[in-house]
């Protein structure tokens, strides 16, 4: 219970500086538990900075001990008319209002209970953010275990500053290079891969049109991208196997054949330690990269196209 009075008592100080710095933010919901907090807001407007920002007011309040005092009114129309700024969830109130004041910094009708002074919360920690769309969930801690969090947070940081060969100063930086860095990459192989698919030349037997290879270390999603293409051509078969730490396998073909892609991986992939499955027409699985030509020649031998 006291965990949750300091809380609580935090999460109102957290919203006051919010409300200083975001025009039109609000509050959904409120959560307490043994482990984690979580504040629900919603804001078109709210950014990280903001957020840092109102982290820092928190605890400039938290560190100056105000009182903490509670107000007691007939009606929520009473408790506006004293505080007109109050945050309140007007159509979950009915009858007397109690409104909690953060000595002339926040005030909110509130019913939990709340600490008796700001510093008896001692710190305040924002451990996690979540956004979908103006939606944003927001996870914090106080007291010893927020300065715990706080100590854990600072050596995972220096710690991947020194993998990613940066100080602490440029570690910011650095991450959003390696990420572009990475992004560039992806469309790179993206390209590769796209430009490879398109060079294999199928050969046909028995009126079908069968694409089969082997590849290395080519974009799997793009692979299924590709494949799922190809197969609209009208009698169309792939086989397709790419090897990276394991290797993807790919069996497919277009809807008007008889040909039971999900069945056959199903059968023959075991065989060499690996497993699929999926659709009729459209089948994935996997094996170990030591078992790629065997598994292959098996498929192909099914497929009757050695």
């Amino acid at each position: 219970m006291m965990h949750s009075k300091l809380a609580h008592t935090a999460e109102h100080i957290f919203m006051g500086s919010l409300q200083r710095l975001v025009a039109g933010i609000s509050v959904r919901k409120v959560e307490h538990s043994d482990t984690i907090n979580k504040v629900y807001l919603k804001s078109s407007e709210l950014t990280l900075d903001m957020i840092y920002k109102a982290e820092i007011m928190t605890n400039e309040i938290i560190e100056e001990g105000r009182e903490v005092k509670e107000h007691k009114f007939p009606s929520i129309e009473e408790a506006r008319k004293a505080f007109p700024q109050m945050r309140a969830y007007e159509e979950r109130i009915s009858g007397e209002v109690r409104v909690v004041e953060i000595d002339s910094y926040d005030y909110s009708a509130c019913a939990r209970e709340h600490a008796h002074q700001t510093n008896e919360c001692g710190f305040f920690l924002v451990t996690r953010i979540s956004k979908e769309g103006d939606q944003y969930e927001i996870e914090f801690l106080t007291g010893k275990e927020a300065q715990q969090s706080a100590l854990d947070l600072s050596m995972k940081c220096i710690k991947v500053a020194r993998e990613l060969g940066a100080s602490m100063q440029t570690l910011e930086a650095t991450a959003k290079n390696v990420k572009n860095e990475l992004g560039e990459y992806k469309k790179r192989i993206t390209v590769l891969t796209e430009n490879f698919l398109d060079a294999v030349t199928p050969v046909s037997k028995n009126g079908k049109t069968i694409y089969a290879k082997i590849m290395n270390m080519l974009d799997d999603s793009t692979l299924m991208k590709k494949s799922g293409e190809i197969i609209k051509q009208k009698d169309s078969i792939i086989l397709f196997v790419n090897t990276n730490s394991r290797a993807t396998i790919v069996l497919a073909c277009n809807e008007e054949l008889q040909l039971d892609c999900n069945a056959i991986l199903k059968s023959i992939l075991p065989k060499f330690g690996g497993k699929g499955g999926g659709k009729t027409n459209f089948a994935t699985g996997s094996v170990e990269r030591e078992k790629v030509e065997d598994t292959f020649n098996a498929l192909r031998k099914e497929l009757n196209c050695e």
